[in-house]
């Protein structure tokens, strides 16, 4: 007697290749993040996106304006924890964005994002999975986050894209929308630390977590975006020294 094999839930799911799904994050993202649930592959998804986030930035801090606009987050960063930039200092930041910035940050990046994420990944798993009581595991978790950063990479393309033909700093933050306001107000600071790309990542990273924890997703989503508004005041309050 022959016996009858009953196909299991990876078996069933479609197996699309790496740049199908990562078109379908962006066009289809909860028959996607199934196909990713079911088989969790996340290396092809982020190498693609390190590429397209590495060539980005490249480009960007090839040119004058992209180099500026580094340097000018570099002081907002140190003169929001209190350190004072002499000129001495200035030049020598200055000096190193102009000759090693384009270089040095593709390659932070290859090293930072893949940490960030599994940091990320840790605590998402933790707070939906164990703590949630949700059933899923680390490397499902990770695979999502994966293949979300994709829109990292978007962002940064459209990001370096706008600049350069602009010739100044340019986003898609929601500071873009009240041009009359100081840009060291905290209101100023605060919209342009909502990054709408952010918020489309965010949102497919809920879409992601609701489908491996088969769950609604607007729950998700608002605990995620809670946590992102709660990093941009924070940001926002350090960068506008209250």
């Amino acid at each position: 007697m022959t016996e009858t094999m009953t196909p299991g839930p990876a078996t069933l799911t479609p197996n699309p290749n790496v740049m199908t799904r990562l078109l379908g994050v962006i066009f289809a993202p909860r028959e996607t993040f199934a196909s990713v649930v079911a088989r969790p592959r996340w290396l092809g998804a982020l190498a693609v996106s390190l590429v397209v986030i590495g060539i980005a930035q490249y480009a960007l801090l090839s040119t004058e304006v992209g180099q500026q606009l580094a340097l000018d987050q570099q002081v907002a960063t140190l003169e929001a924890f209190g350190q004072t930039i002499s000129d001495e200092a200035y030049a020598n930041m200055e000096q190193n964005v102009r000759e090693r910035a384009r270089f040095i940050s593709p390659i932070f990046t290859l090293i930072s994002v893949p940490l960030f994420i599994a940091i990320s990944s840790g605590v998402l798993h933790v707070m939906f999975g164990l703590v949630g009581g949700g059933n899923g595991t680390f490397r499902q978790v990770y695979a999502i986050s994966a293949h979300a950063t994709i829109i990292t990479g978007l962002q940064l393309v459209f990001t370096t894209v706008v600049t350069m033909a602009a010739g100044r700093p340019a986003g898609a933050n929601l500071a873009v929308f009240v041009p009359t306001l100081e840009d060291t107000s905290f209101i100023y600071l605060f919209l342009s630390t909502i990054d709408l790309f952010y918020v489309w990542s965010t949102f497919l990273t809920a879409v992601g977590l609701a489908v491996l924890y088969k769950r609604r997703t607007a729950p998700i989503a608002m605990v995620l975006f809670g946590i992102y508004l709660v990093i941009a005041l924070i940001i926002a309050f350090a960068r506008s020294g209250s």
